[in-house]
């Protein structure tokens, strides 16, 4: 079994907790909300990665477009502005404003 780090162990148990506060449909579509996503990526701004902010459930369908899909992504206009609240400099340049 791999080893994780204390640091990392804290950050899972810190994502199980936002995870499990989560609402239970697509915050974009309404059906229910099969992942939890982040939506601006650890990849690019790790800083957020337990910003429970940063996180929200989809649905598969929805999540798939949010991530591979820049202009369905810039059309979820409450999305972007949730991004914007925490940091708006990651939401310009993330949905391209």
């Amino acid at each position: 079994m791999k080893q994780i780090s204390n640091k990392q162990s804290q950050r899972n148990r810190e994502i199980i907790k936002i995870k499990q506060n989560l609402p239970s449909y697509c915050a974009i579509c309404g059906r229910p909300a099969v992942d939890a996503a982040h939506l601006v990526p650890k990849s690019m701004y790790p800083e957020h990665y337990t910003n429970p902010r940063n996180i929200v459930g989809l649905c598969r369908e929805c999540h798939n477009k949010y991530d591979n899909d820049l202009a369905f992504r810039r059309k979820q206009k409450r999305l972007i502005e949730r991004v914007k609240s925490f940091d708006e400099c990651a939401a310009n340049r993330y949905f391209r404003l």
